[in-house]
């Protein structure tokens, strides 16, 4: 998300916060793309099952289970009271309960209530693009972080639904899409952080879709559909939408229609001294 004032992200955050709770339900049958980034991001963390993990975004927790591989007990937070409850309810497999016994925390990943060096490892896939200061939640990370901890997080770049963009485009100059912070900035933001030994991967995750429609609905189904800076309620009439349709369907493959994901995946390293 681009840079806005502090009024108006507080705002955007809150807004965010409800949008994602109001999907708590509907989120994960809509989640392809967040089920493939996160399981290609858990790859990168050692597999050693040993430490507290911290899942920084947790959304409704559908991967919870997969961490009894990666650590002895994790932590989950999140912004939103409704994805965090939704976690909560998640029940592990009986074996795995008490080994990986839980805490669930509301908290914004620009300020956690977490004590200093109290993470062996942190995951985090899709949630930095939602936070107004990258660099708020990169000196987090590096203060709950211990030495010798792990990082693996993944956040949505510039270039992300590009065919989107340029379909609203031909039609208006109206901000209908998020605008994702090129992957320069997000460098940029944790680069400061000179403890942790940073690697960054920029990775295009496209899609496809039957229609707009069918595209538009995951969005909302995903509560991924607050805009920033938006000026009006956006679309409403079935002119626009046709219109919309048709200059998205320029774009149409064997495949269907196409929207690309820019992902950058970064990695870190904690100093162990």
């Amino acid at each position: 998300m681009t840079a806005v004032s502090a009024a108006t992200a507080e705002s955007f955050i809150r807004q965010v916060a409800q949008s994602f709770g109001k999907a708590c339900d509907s989120y994960l049958p809509a989640a392809r793309l967040q089920q493939q980034v996160a399981l290609d991001a858990l790859s990168l963390l050692p597999a050693d099952k040993q430490g507290h993990l911290l899942d920084l975004g947790c959304g409704p927790g559908w991967i919870h289970p997969r961490f009894a591989s990666y650590c002895s007990h994790f932590t989950a937070a999140d912004l939103s009271a409704g994805m965090l409850a939704k976690a909560a309810s998640q029940r592990l497999p009986a074996h795995l309960a008490t080994p990986l016994a839980t805490n669930y925390v509301q908290a914004d990943a620009q300020q956690l209530p977490l004590a200093a060096r109290s993470v062996d490892k942190l995951f985090s896939s899709l949630m930095l693009q939602w936070c107004a200061k990258p660099a708020a939640v990169f000196a987090e990370i590096d203060r709950v972080l211990a030495p010798g901890g792990r990082v693996v997080l993944t956040t949505l770049v510039d270039g992300t639904l590009a065919e989107l963009k340029q379909a609203f485009a031909s039609l208006d100059q109206q901000q209908h899409v998020n605008r994702f912070l090129p992957a320069a900035e997000v460098i940029a933001a944790a680069e400061p952080v000179s403890s942790i030994r940073w690697q960054f991967e920029q990775r295009c995750y496209p899609l496809f879709y039957p229609d707009v429609i069918s595209l538009a609905r995951e969005l909302k189904a995903l509560g991924a559909n607050q805009v920033a800076g938006r000026q009006s309620r956006g679309l409403t009439g079935k002119g626009y939408w046709q219109q919309l349709a048709a200059a998205y369907d320029l774009n149409r493959t064997a495949l269907g229609l196409p929207a690309s994901y820019q992902v950058l995946i970064i990695t870190g390293y904690k100093n162990a001294n």
